[in-house]
C-alpha cells in the first residue's frame, strides 16, 4: 500500500488510537483532519497526521511524490475525504498475538469494547480450535477435548479415555507437546479449503479439518 492510500489508512488508525494529545477522537475525525490538510494543499500537515510506522517506511519526499503526476488534484482528493469522513464507522478491531479479535467502538467520548472478546471453546476457525485444545487441556476439560476429535475417529472414545491418555504414563511427554502447541499459537497457520496446518517448529504440526460442527484436530505432532 503506497501513496495517499497508505497515508489515509495510517492517519486514521494512528489518530483513532490516540497517538497525540490533540488527535481526533474517531477514525472519521482522523480522516476529516487528513482530508482538510490535503484540501488546503498542506502536505506537511497531512504527513504529520500519518502514523509513525508509515513515516519510518516512507520519508516525506516519497509521501509528497505520491500526490504528484499528471492529473493529480490534491485539494479535490482532500475534499472527497472530508465528504466521506462522516460515513466512516467509529469502530476498529485489534488482533491479539493468539488470533483473538477485540472490537472497539467510539461511544460517549471514549473507546469501548464492542463484542465478545473471549470464547473459551470456539471451533469456528482453525486457530480458534487450537486455542480451545490448549485451554481444554489446561483446564482438564476432556469433555471439551472430545469435541475436537474428528467424527470418524470418535467411536467409543470418551472424556475419561482422553483423560487416561493425557494424564497417564506418558504425561510428561504429552506436557512437552502441549508446550510446543502453545508456543505455536501466535505463528502463521496455513489454511487451504477444509484443511489447515500449524507447524510446530521442526517437531511436526497440528493438522486440522473442517467438519459441520467446526474445525477438528486430525493429527498432532507427527512429522
Amino acid at each position: 500500500m503506497t501513496g495517499w492510500r497508505g497515508a489515509v489508512v495510517g492517519a486514521a488508525l494512528a489518530l483513532a488510537a490516540g497517538g497525540c494529545a490533540h488527535a481526533p477522537a474517531s477514525p472519521g475525525d482522523a480522516l476529516a483532519a487528513f482530508g482538510a490538510a490535503l484540501a488546503r494543499g498542506d502536505l506537511r500537515a497531512a504527513y504529520a497526521l500519518t502514523s509513525g510506522e508509515l513515516q519510518r517506511r516512507m520519508p516525506f519526499q516519497a509521501f509528497a511524490a505520491g500526490f504528484q503526476g499528471a492529473g493529480a488534484d490534491v485539494p479535490a482528493l482532500g475534499q472527497r475525504l472530508q465528504a466521506e469522513a462522516p460515513r466512516v464507522p467509529p469502530r476498529v478491531e485489534v488482533e491479539l498475538a493468539t488470533g483473538e479479535r477485540v472490537p472497539l467502538l467510539f461511544e460517549r467520548g471514549g473507546w469501548r469494547v464492542d463484542g465478545p472478546v473471549y470464547e473459551a471453546w470456539g471451533q469456528e476457525t482453525p486457530r480458534a480450535a487450537v486455542r480451545t485444545f490448549v485451554r481444554a487441556l489446561d483446564a482438564r476439560r476432556y469433555d471439551v477435548l472430545l469435541r475436537l476429535v474428528p467424527d470418524r475417529d470418535r467411536g467409543a472414545l470418551t472424556a475419561d479415555g482422553l483423560r487416561a491418555f493425557w494424564e497417564g504414563r506418558d504425561a510428561d511427554r504429552h506436557r512437552q507437546l502441549l508446550l510446543k502447541v502453545r508456543a505455536a499459537l501466535a505463528t502463521p497457520l496455513v489454511e487451504a479449503g477444509d484443511e489447515a496446518h500449524l507447524p510446530l517448529g521442526g517437531d511436526g504440526e497440528v493438522r486440522l479439518a473442517r467438519e459441520p460442527g467446526g474445525w477438528k484436530i486430525e493429527g498432532l505432532g507427527e512429522e
